[in-house]
């Protein structure tokens, strides 16, 4: 018999443990995770889960990776790890950095997930298909949900895989409704390979045409770089390249040289 978890999100959890923990690749930057034991979860700035993480994590126990490496072995300034009272063999050896959502705007928390507790990944290139999920009044009421056709047809024309994340990314994934009439929508688009300034310039003026303000980040093998910065071209002091590293400044994206910022 399958849960209501389950009937969302297209089939059952992860197999969680420490075999498991070692199986396909490791969650990557913007992915949502559902932890299977969410009190696993280790705050970045130390000591316990502030009290209003706790009924968050209860009630949809989704949190978003960072962009930073993660921590290989028992971090030596964290407490021992829980260990997942489904899985009492469960020996994480990978840390993943993430961002649980607070029930206020803005409210944030970042803290280091244990990959053994990962009981189900999603991409964001995965959530433009959830989108029928949701109430229609959503779809039709909020701006950022409405528009998500048009710019998966905008996309489709450069040929780069796409999805959203922020608001609407983890509205979609988790169908908690955090998106709000004013949100902006947030895009990852895949880049491995370079592409244009003129195409990334056309496509950043498809964009701006929608009614909704799209900020968009070209995902290259290095980090990411802001569509509209890259479209502008480089100035002076180059682009910025948000990297696991921290962020740097460079002149290419895909073949990067230059100091942190």
């Amino acid at each position: 018999m399958r849960n209501s978890t389950e009937e969302l999100h297209d089939g059952p959890r992860r197999r969680v443990g420490a075999l498991a923990a070692l199986d396909g690749r490791l969650p990557g930057t913007h992915d949502l995770l559902l932890m299977q034991c969410p009190g696993s979860l280790r705050p970045l700035a130390g000591g316990e889960l502030p009290e209003w993480a706790r009924p968050v994590l209860r009630a949809h126990p989704w949190v978003t990776v960072g962009r930073a490496h993660p921590v290989v072995g028992t971090p030596l300034d964290l407490p021992r790890p829980q260990r997942c009272t489904r899985d009492p063999e469960a020996a994480p050896e990978h840390w993943i950095p993430v961002t649980v959502r607070g029930p206020r705007p803005g409210q944030r928390l970042d803290a280091l997930a244990p990959w053994a507790a990962v009981a189900r990944t999603l991409r964001p290139e995965r959530l433009p298909g959830l989108r029928e999920r949701l109430a229609p009044g959503r779809l039709t009421g909020i701006p950022a949900l409405a528009v998500l056709p048009e710019v998966g047809r905008l996309v489709a024309d450069h040929r780069l895989v796409w999805g959203p994340i922020g608001a609407v990314g983890y509205e979609l994934g988790t169908g908690v409704p955090v998106t709000g009439p004013l949100s902006p929508l947030r895009l990852v688009l895949r880049a491995p390979q370079p592409i244009s300034r003129r195409d990334a310039l056309q496509l950043r003026r498809a964009l701006s045409k929608l009614p909704v303000p799209v900020q968009a980040e070209l995902e290259t093998r290095y980090g990411a770089v802001q569509l509209a910065e890259y479209a502008a071209g480089a100035g002076v002091r180059g682009l910025t390249l948000l990297t696991p590293d921290g962020p740097r400044e460079v002149h290419d994206p895909w073949f990067p040289r230059g100091p942190s910022v």
